[in-house]
């Protein structure tokens, strides 16, 4: 997975810590929390399960709902309401989210063996949310991402990373369709600007779709469930390349490359002569005096 900006870190820790006594803020909620004004909200604080961060979300436990609150800061802006001007200090955006995602890194961490939901939902540094986690656990189905036994009276549980993917998988596989259908521009060389723009779903490979849907799952997810998604997808890991040193430069890489083509720079190579007797007149003499005779061996040869 990627590492985060500096840019980025900073906005999660300002959505983590951000209160609700501002003055001005502007809450966006989905439909199926604004339908009854009577509905019980009230706002609570989570360990966000990529970050285990505390961020702000809202319950609902008539409605059995649970909300995550992002906040963006938005500085000299204002909005109509009838004759009155508002100024808006931020927006908050309110998205509907499952309970499974804040349980998952509670569940990771207790693998290793069948426990009871109460001590796997249990939080050693903040105990104050051992109550709420265990009133969230019946907001959904537990059974989707980990295995159960019953044992006399005690109902076990240990997670099981097969379901979590096959849990996983689907809400991947949903997010891409609904990028295709609405032609969200995914195209990784694509400049920021132009992402919400429409774009040829012809032209951009299904696997772009897919990758980008991951990232936005993946928000939610542990480093090690992301990875396991991952392969699960059969997405290959981006593998970012290796910058130059600041200062450096092409040719001066050249200039350190030896190619063993070149010869010009290579010592030649020394070729010894071969030192060749002298023979003296005395020594050719005798030589041209035998060249008629017989050797003394020949007179024993057998005929």
């Amino acid at each position: 997975m990627t590492r985060k900006s500096k840019k980025e870190e900073k906005f999660v820790e300002q959505e983590s810590t951000v209160e609700l006594n501002d003055k001005y803020r502007f809450l966006i909620l989905p439909d199926t929390l604004t339908k009854d004004q009577n509905i019980d909200k009230e706002f609570i604080k989570l360990r966000h399960p990529q970050t285990g961060q505390m961020a702000l979300f809202l319950y609902s436990e008539n409605e059995k709902k649970l909300a995550q609150m992002r906040s963006l800061p938005f500085s000299h802006r204002s909005f109509f309401k009838e004759s009155e001007v508002i100024p808006i200090n931020r927006i908050d955006f309110v998205t509907l989210v499952d309970p499974l995602f804040i349980f998952l890194p509670y569940l990771v961490k207790c693998s290793s063996m069948f426990s009871p939901l109460d001590q796997i939902l249990m939080d050693e540094e903040l105990p104050e949310l051992n109550n709420l986690l265990m009133k969230l656990s019946t907001l959904t189905n537990i059974q989707q991402v980990a295995d159960m036994k019953e044992c006399a009276d005690l109902t076990l549980w240990q997670y099981s990373e097969k379901k979590t993917l096959d849990w996983l998988s689907p809400k991947v596989e949903n997010v891409s369709q609904v990028l295709i259908t609405r032609q969200i521009n995914v195209n990784p060389n694509a400049a920021v600007s132009t992402s919400f723009k429409l774009s040829d779903t012809k032209s951009i490979a299904k696997e772009h779709y897919t990758r980008y849907a991951f990232s936005l799952i993946s928000e939610y997810l542990p480093i090690d469930v992301q990875k396991s998604l991952l392969k699960h997808l059969g997405l290959p890991e981006k593998v970012e390349c290796n910058k130059r040193k600041a200062g450096g430069s092409i040719t001066d890489v050249n200039k350190k490359v030896k190619h063993s083509d070149n010869h010009d720079d290579e010592k030649p190579y020394k070729v010894e002569k071969v030192v060749i007797p002298k023979i003296s007149a005395k020594d050719k003499a005798l030589k041209k005096a035998a060249s008629g005779t017989r050797s003394i061996s020949s007179f024993f040869i057998k005929k």
